[in-house]
């Protein structure tokens, strides 16, 4: 059975990320062209017209870019709350199928999909769960978080598999050529997540039942891959998590990852422990 995660891309300059399970295909926010949607699509064998519906986290142009023209030329429907899509206004022509989010969840096929609000400074933005019913398994996905809010934390500490934001080093972004406001704004309680709370973040999520962690929305000025990768993995040394650490990069796809498989891995791995002693630090 399958319940599959994948990055199109990640970062400043655009963001997806595509969810399966069955003939069921969500793209969680659509952050570029209509042409690097399609490619990035192709990439992963996944034709434009299969996806059956697209989840937007809120209005920012590297999360929203492409939802009007793949609504008109592949069909998309489209899933935001009502002031997101107020805020996506400049990007919508009025003949999208656009329909907003239920408080108690969205079904597309075998998944059902539910929001937490976060704290950024968007119109309504939140993040994501993605349940696969047939297995109880849930996908989280969390970017652009400014700080962890109550309902954030509720709705990711059981997930099988998350996809959470690590966005910059603290040093390199007081480093970094920005004027100080925009420094501010990415720091800020509204902004994005350090590695180093995401490393905190990540060890509090932390579970027997979580199968893998790809850290996200990676800064391509104030951050590399290995600089947020160590310092997760160093957060989650202290925690009983050996299962899946990756960061997915912003100009191609990631692998797909299997969430049934890594957590299988994960439970094998338990049992064996109980006869070979710990387990191997987080894979990075």
């Amino acid at each position: 059975m399958t319940f599959s995660v994948a990055s199109l891309g990640t970062g400043s300059r655009g963001n997806a990320f595509l969810v399966e399970a069955g003939n069921a295909r969500v793209l969680v926010d659509a952050g570029f062209s209509g042409v690097q949607l399609a490619r990035r699509l192709e990439t992963l064998d996944v034709e434009p017209e299969a996806i059956d519906m697209v989840v937007l986290t809120h209005e920012h142009r590297d999360h929203s870019a492409g939802i009007g023209i793949g609504a008109r030329r592949w069909g998309w429907r489209l899933a935001m709350n009502a002031r997101t899509r107020t805020a996506c206004g400049p990007l919508l022509r009025g003949r999208e199928a656009c329909e907003e989010l239920p408080p108690l969840g969205l079904d597309v096929g075998d998944l059902t999909i539910e929001t937490a609000p976060t704290h950024h400074d968007a119109a309504a933005p939140v993040a994501i769960t993605v349940l696969h019913r047939p297995t109880g398994l849930r996908a989280g996905i969390a970017t652009d978080l400014g700080r962890p809010t109550t309902p954030v934390r509720a709705a990711l500490r059981d997930c099988a598999f998350l996809i959470l934001e690590a966005n910059h080093d603290e040093r390199r972004l007081r480093a970094a050529s920005y004027p100080w406001r925009v420094k501010q704004r990415i720091g800020g309680s509204r902004g994005h997540l350090s590695n180093r709370h995401a490393a905190d973040f990540a060890r509090e999520l932390a579970h027997p039942g979580l199968g893998g962690i790809l850290l996200a929305h990676l800064s391509q000025e104030c951050n590399d891959p290995d600089l947020a990768l160590d310092r997760v993995a160093d957060g989650l040394a202290r925690s009983k998590f050996r299962g899946l650490l990756e960061a997915a990069g912003q100009d191609a796809p990631s692998p797909r990852y299997n969430v049934v498989e890594l957590v299988r891995d994960r439970a094998d791995g338990a049992q064996l422990s109980l006869f070979t002693g710990p387990g191997p630090k987080a894979s990075t």
